[in-house]
């Protein structure tokens, strides 16, 4: 697992290395701020990490309302998303920044996706058994995320998270990376037309 997650980290930086320089400047030319955003996020046993992205909203978004579930993640409209954002948003593409996560062993390619410290805090109170997702180490996609699964559907979440817990495989694994890439491809597709 850890060899493919250091392959396909590497390969994939390397690959999109082109995109990463048009995203770059089109998050500067868009409002002149940040390019990438810092979140600390929960990893194996509770353990924290940072975890980077492509900044797809406005500088300091959470200042006024701490952190949150976006409103895209329920179906809604997120005001605070640039415009930039609503399509690295809708094609994956802030995401690319988390392969150096995985390159250092941060994450996994395949594994829950991290919550932030907040939120987990949040969500455990209202959800039991939420820290056993903790026994594996977070990755980019799992089950929850190729099921289109957000953590505004905490017990959804979690019921898949478990899922990969128990059944676990590098074919498993193989299968989820197959289906969340084919789900990057069309959603790119579909963002574009």
């Amino acid at each position: 697992k850890r060899g493919f997650d250091i392959a396909f980290s590497a390969v994939g930086l390397l690959m999109l290395s082109p995109v990463i320089l048009g995203i770059t400047v089109a998050i500067k030319l868009d409002d002149g701020g940040s390019i990438f955003y810092q979140q600390e996020r929960t990893a194996v046993f509770g353990e924290t990490f940072a975890v980077y992205k492509f900044r797809s909203m406005i500088e300091n978004a959470e200042a006024q309302t701490g952190a949150k579930i976006s409103d895209e993640d329920d179906g809604g409209v997120d005001p605070r998303v640039t415009r930039v954002g609503r399509v690295l948003r809708r094609t994956h593409l802030d995401e690319i920044p988390q392969l150096w996560a995985v390159l250092k062993g941060d994450m996994s390619v395949v594994g829950p996706r991290p919550e932030r410290p907040e939120l987990d805090s949040d969500i455990q109170t209202g959800v039991i058994d939420w820290r056993k997702r903790w026994f594996v180490k977070p990755g980019l996609t799992g089950l929850a995320q190729v099921n289109d699964v957000t953590g505004a559907e905490p017990e959804e979440k979690l019921r898949h998270d478990l899922q990969y817990v128990k059944q676990q495989s590098f074919s498993l694994d193989m299968k989820l990376v197959i289906r969340q890439v084919w789900k990057v491809v069309v959603d790119a597709v579909e963002s574009f037309r």
